[in-house]
């Protein structure tokens, strides 16, 4: 099982989640929710200065990305781009 829990612990479960080696945007696939419901969450700096990735039971804590860069909306899910807060 992966998720992503936002810092006042809203669960998403995700495909995948990393931060890109071309841009260093943090991005991760939501599963089994729709734009209109990430969309507020991903653009609250208060819900995304601390993002924990769970994978299984490995925890990765993502802390600063801050700044909305985009989603993209595939079948069935949402990609979300974080960069790093200025």
């Amino acid at each position: 099982m992966q998720k992503i829990i936002t810092a006042t612990k809203k669960e998403f479960s995700v495909k995948w989640c990393g931060v890109s080696a071309f841009d260093n945007a943090l991005r991760f696939e939501i599963v089994n929710s729709t734009m209109s419901n990430i969309l507020p969450i991903v653009t609250n700096p208060a819900e995304i200065v601390t993002l924990t990735y769970l994978f299984d039971e490995h925890e990765t804590v993502y802390t600063g990305y801050t700044q909305f860069k985009g989603v993209d909306q595939t079948r069935g899910s949402v990609i979300v781009a974080l960069m790093e807060g200025t």
